[in-house]
């Protein structure tokens, strides 16, 4: 059994078998919800181990440590370097630190960061993406109202940041469909993301405008890397009747199939055009250079700091932000064909 001086709040943690959050809940009594029986184990913990809080870190409970956590799915998507660029911008001149946590869309990875930005006291938390339920439990609780932002939409009761990724998807398979196009081809997200059905959706609904049904062959679920892009396209592309388009769910995913059409000989965009989602740097550096909607990526990261501080600081504030997108015809879905 550890001694006095070498108990820690993760030998609780661990004994009783529970979160470092769980064990600062029941000690700070902070009025987050911890069902009975959870409470029995951790003070019986508690006992066991004649564990005795910091009274430093006790008394900074409810005070501001000017600091802010931003929590993102996938760094490695380029879409995040640059919403992270914002938020940091904005803290930094309101003297707040940010703590960077990439989830790599893990709902595990996701509870551990919560219960490490909690258990430093950190002052607030912003979400981009999605992963805020891990085995259909919330990582978040009314307890958080206050501090939490949210980026996308959610069915959680939190301030977010929002686009409106349906009417954006909508409009850009429209401008394939007026260029001429009837088999177009859709890679979505993962299906599990609010920002990937709900592309999908405005997909649909333009391909179900000319009054005819959509052909299901047609749509490949992605994961939003480059890799499922090719594999999505490359499998299009050699069917029967292969698309003559292809509106993939982010620009990796739509470079990934320009890729793939031109292992298997095909051009674009004289044999199949191609689409994006995001507008990153490579949309435009790549050639032909990339049709895709283009979203305010810095001023979502911005305003969703925005939005936190003055949550932080007790002000009114917009139960939703929207920012507009913007479809970027560029050379990959090229010029009208002939129907």
């Amino acid at each position: 059994m550890a001694d006095r001086r070498s108990s820690t709040i993760q030998d609780v943690a661990d004994l009783a078998q529970v979160s470092i959050s769980t064990v600062s809940r029941v000690v700070n009594d902070a009025g987050y919800p911890v069902r009975p029986e959870t409470r029995r184990r951790v003070l019986e913990a508690i006992g066991a181990l004649d564990f005795r809080p910091n009274p430093i870190a006790r008394s900074l409970v409810g005070k501001p440590t000017q600091t802010i956590g931003l929590i993102v799915p996938d760094i490695s998507n380029p879409y995040y370097p640059l919403l992270s660029r914002g938020v940091e911008d904005v803290a930094s001149e309101q003297g707040y630190t940010v703590f960077f946590c990439n989830t790599d869309r893990s709902a595990a990875k996701a509870r551990h960061y919560v219960e490490v930005l909690r258990e430093k006291q950190t002052d607030g938390f912003i979400f981009a993406g999605g992963g805020l339920e891990e085995n259909g439990e919330p990582l978040l609780s009314e307890g958080d109202s206050g501090r939490v932002v949210l980026i996308g939409r959610h069915h959680w009761p939190f301030p977010s940041v929002q686009v409106d990724n349906a009417r954006a998807a909508r409009e850009a398979t429209c401008h394939l469909i007026e260029l001429g196009h009837r088999r177009i081809a859709f890679i979505s997200g993962p299906i599990g993301l609010t920002s990937a059905r709900d592309r999908l959706a405005g997909y649909m609904q333009a391909m179900e405008d000319p009054g005819s049904r959509v052909d299901q062959s047609l749509i490949q679920e992605g994961d939003f890397q480059a890799e499922s892009g090719y594999q999505a396209a490359f499998s299009l592309l050699q069917s029967r009747e292969a698309p003559t388009a292809i509106f993939a769910a982010n620009d990796q995913m739509a470079i990934a199939a320009m890729a793939a059409a031109y292992d298997l000989g095909l051009r674009v965009p004289e044999d199949v055009a191609v689409v994006g989602f995001d507008d990153t740097p490579a949309a435009r550096d790549v050639r032909p250079a990339l049709t895709t909607v283009s979203l305010p990526t810095y001023e979502i990261g911005a305003s969703a700091a925005r939005l936190l501080l003055r949550l932080l600081a007790g002000e009114a504030t917009e139960e939703t932000v929207w920012l507009p997108t913007r479809l970027v015809v560029r050379q990959s879905s090229g010029v009208p064909v002939h129907i």
